[in-house]
């Protein structure tokens, strides 16, 4: 955990140095942002290559290109890069870049469904080591510049070595802790309702209403993204659009998130939500009216990582100091291990038989068993993890490359109206390999529209069990094409017979509906972790029918 938060310090320079697509070349002037947005979305859709989503711009940095992502047909995403002087496509990468691969396991080591809650809890250990570290040195001060004892053995001087770079590390081991602390009371203690929220719920933010929508017989028309922020702009001319996240659904809006350099609030301190067809401002946040304890939240990312040092040299400079005490905390962990090996063992040869066979069956033992020792039960635990950890990995590398449409509960093509739709239930990034369906678990309901115009959809709705009425038609699917998509709980009790539903409305009021078993049955819907069961759902996907 230590290793990795060091270089992801470091995250967008690797990136820039690996990858050409990334770095530019600086000119006179960036395009404004907006103004790359639409050309862009035009080109990728012309060319068939899928759809773009958000777009992310770098403003405090000259050689780095636009980014955006691309999700092509069948639900794989790539990243985008666009050069900011020219408007030109630069090319694209993996969705996992190496500043990405390092920074994600960093933060979640790529254990499925606890990760984050577990890398969280390191911000816990870190407090509680500097604590009790202080208590068991008393008067610490006097220590900062005495020179370790290296003509003394290895556990003395790695022991004067260890305690001299924690004192040095000692307000460092403080910000980490205290943001990890942080997070983990958001993560796992309020995110299982262990501990009452301090900071407001998240609610979605307004966008057009159905009288606007039911007012047209038809998709309208949505204002380009530049309009967005020049309408933004003629009300706050200072914010700094960093993000644009376009409608990803007919009843959202414009979602822009930037700037105002407002204290340890990072480049997405600000936002404004715009109404896609009027260009009516809808809502807006300023960094400078957010709460104390939203502060504080928005403080601790760059904080943690060191990023609130904002543009050229001074950026680079509180990187390059957060970098050199991150290998410092990389070094306690290894000196630590390294101090007490040697304790322990020194203490455990003491009580092993002089010599012989008993001496190796001993020893032997000393290792294998579940109980004492330097790390006890524990060291069946790290390698649980560590598996658990290659899982994850492959799981997210395979998603990023294949795309949810093959992974997952698989629910066969369905002629809805108009339109081919198959579906995907995945449970997660990371969990891919685990049942998607668990009763009483969060799950991801991937929607794929094979044939039809898209633009005929209104909305799209998905719901577990058959909807009462079409007022109530399930979770509204969202998302770009080819990664469309509702975050939905499933119900705590299922019934052996549980069908999945999916609900079309078109611009014309009908409502069109099929359904699905929604527990693998290998007719309509397959785990396609069986390589069978997905061999089958891949030769029925061009079966169109509505039972």
């Amino acid at each position: 955990v230590f290793l990795t938060g060091t270089l992801a310090v470091f995250y967008d320079e690797i990136d820039l140095l690996i990858y050409d697509e990334i770095s530019v070349t600086p000119k006179r002037e960036k395009h404004k942002p907006g103004q790359l947005y639409d050309p862009a979305t035009a080109e990728i859709a012309e060319r068939g290559l899928g759809a773009i989503g958000y777009m992310y711009m770098p403003l405090d940095r000259k050689r780095t290109a636009y980014g955006a992502t691309l999700t092509q047909p069948g639900g794989a995403s790539r990243n985008i890069f666009i050069d900011p002087y020219t408007g030109k496509v630069t090319g694209t990468t993996n969705e996992l870049t190496v500043g990405y691969f390092l920074s994600a396991l960093h933060t979640t080591l790529y254990l499925p469904v606890v990760g984050r809650a577990f890398v969280n809890f390191f911000g816990v250990l870190c407090l509680i080591s500097l604590i009790t570290g202080i208590i068991n040195y008393p008067k610490f001060w006097r220590s900062f510049f005495r020179k370790p004892r290296f003509e003394k053995s290895t556990r003395v001087w790695v022991g004067d070595i260890h305690r001299l770079f924690g004192l040095w590390s000692m307000w460092f081991v403080l910000v980490i802790g205290v943001s990890g602390t942080w997070w983990f009371y958001q993560n796992p203690l309020v995110e299982y309702e262990v501990a009452p929220a301090i900071l407001p719920a998240w609610t979605a933010p307004p966008g057009p209403t159905h009288d606007d929508l039911d007012a047209s017989d038809g998709p309208p028309t949505r204002l380009p993204a530049r309009a967005i922020v020049d309408i933004i702009w003629a009300q706050d001319p200072a914010f700094e659009v960093t993000y644009i996240q376009p409608p990803d659904h007919n009843g959202a809006p414009y979602s822009l998130w930037g700037t105002h350099r407002d204290i340890l609030t990072g480049n997405y301190g600000s936002e404004y939500h715009v109404h896609p067809f009027t260009g009516e401002i809808l809502l807006s946040k300023a960094g400078s009216e957010l709460s104390t304890l939203q502060r504080v939240d928005y403080a601790m990312y760059p904080l943690h990582f060191g990023t609130w040092g904002n543009s050229g040299w001074a950026d680079l400079a509180v990187k390059t100091v957060w970098f050199v005490f991150g290998a410092l905390m990389t070094a306690l962990a290894l000196s630590g291990i390294v101090i007490y090996y040697k304790r322990t063992a020194k203490a455990a040869n003491e009580l092993l038989p002089e010599s012989g066979r008993a001496r190796q069956f001993a020893r032997g033992w000393r290792v294998l068993r579940p109980w004492g020792g330097a790390m006890s039960g524990f060291k069946y635990a790290n390698w649980v993890a560590i598996w658990f950890i290659g899982v994850g990995l492959t799981a997210a590398m395979t998603l990023s490359n294949q795309g949810s449409g093959a992974m997952g509960y698989k629910y066969v093509s369905q002629d809805v109206g108009d339109w081919t739709v198959s579906m995907n239930a995945l449970k997660g990034w990371l969990e891919a390999d685990l049942d998607p369906i668990v009763p009483g678990w969060q799950t991801n309901i991937w929607t794929q529209v094979e044939s039809g115009d898209p633009d005929a959809i209104k909305f799209m709705y998905v719901k577990i069990n058959k909807p009462r009425t079409t007022r109530a038609p399930g979770m509204v699917i969202h998302g770009v094409e080819g990664a469309k998509h509702a975050h939905m709980k499933v119900p705590d009790t299922l019934k052996d017979d549980a069908e999945i539903w999916l609900t079309i409305e078109d611009w014309q009021g009908n409502f069109h509906q099929a359904r699905w078993p929604l527990m693998p049955d290998n007719q309509m819907t397959f785990d396609t972790r069986d390589t069978d069961a997905a061999e089958l759902a891949s030769a029925l996907s061009a079966t169109h029918t509505n039972p």
